[in-house]
């Protein structure tokens, strides 16, 4: 594989570091007993790069680095070559990113699994990809639009954004704050909104976290048929009266409006 322009995210503090080549490596067993694969993952840039190889839980696309999820780890990032001790990994699938210390440092490279089970690798299609995207810009001012977690009443008062689809489509946003020191735990979540008012929550990116990555909601299908609808994205901190700037990635399969919302 290689990391290019848009697949080289850097390591696992940098915001992009979810764009970085993933592959679903899926353990079969040979129709024992329950089996459990050991062996060894290598990880070989053409360049001189300081390489890393994590292998995460799940063989979906990791959308979140979770130290709790990661089951291996090449370790400190290593110029050129690391490599990857696995030790009974039950059968099942993971995911396997590769990636260089810093974003945008390009390279081909090997990478190379052997275990004493049977397995397959695939490659995993990165966030978003075939779907149309928007970015938006926003912030949370203090008195303004802050105003904190779901413990607050005014939760639906913070930065909205309004989504109006023709027809059904799916979409799926994610919310970063890449500018923020400390960064704050954040969350995003989509309202049904129609006439004007709140409805019910249509999809979530679950609970607050201050991730690098940002948080993001799952593939969620808004709209029926062929009928109009609207929606609202609310994006939040947990603590009132933060001061930071975000970004709101929006990703759909249609076409579809989005407006931010001045605050009501």
């Amino acid at each position: 594989g290689q990391w290019g322009s848009n697949s080289a995210g850097g390591n696992t503090v940098s915001t992009r570091y979810l764009d970085n080549p993933q592959y679903r490596l899926t353990i079969r067993g040979d129709g024992g007993p329950r089996a459990r694969a050991s062996g060894i993952i290598t990880l070989d840039s053409a360049q001189r790069h300081p390489v890393n190889v994590r292998v995460f839980r799940g063989g979906f696309l990791v959308t979140r680095v979770l130290e709790v999820n990661t089951v291996a780890n090449s370790g400190k990032y290593r110029t050129q070559f690391c490599s990857c001790a696995i030790d009974g990994l039950e059968e099942g699938s993971y995911t396997v990113v590769v990636s260089t210390f810093e974003a945008f440092m390009f390279s081909r490279f090997k990478l190379t699994i052997g275990l004493d089970q049977p397995f397959s690798v695939a490659g995993i299609a990165r966030e978003g990809a075939g779907m149309r995207q928007r970015e938006l810009h926003g912030r949370w001012t203090p008195g303004t639009n802050s105003m904190g977690g779901p413990v607050s009443e005014c939760c639906s008062h913070n930065p909205r954004f309004l989504v109006r689809t023709a027809r059904a489509t799916s979409v799926m946003a994610r919310l970063q704050t890449p500018q923020a020191d400390p960064l704050p735990l954040v969350s995003v979540s989509v309202f049904s909104f129609e006439n004007a008012v709140l409805g019910p929550m249509c999809a979530s990116s679950g609970s607050y976290t201050n991730s690098p990555q940002g948080v993001a909601t799952r593939l969620t299908t808004l709209g029926v048929a062929d009928e109009p609808a609207e929606y609202l994205i609310v994006a939040s901190t947990w603590d009132r009266d933060t001061d930071a700037a975000f970004v709101l990635y929006l990703f759909s399969e249609d076409a579809v409006d989005i407006t931010p919302l001045a605050q009501p």
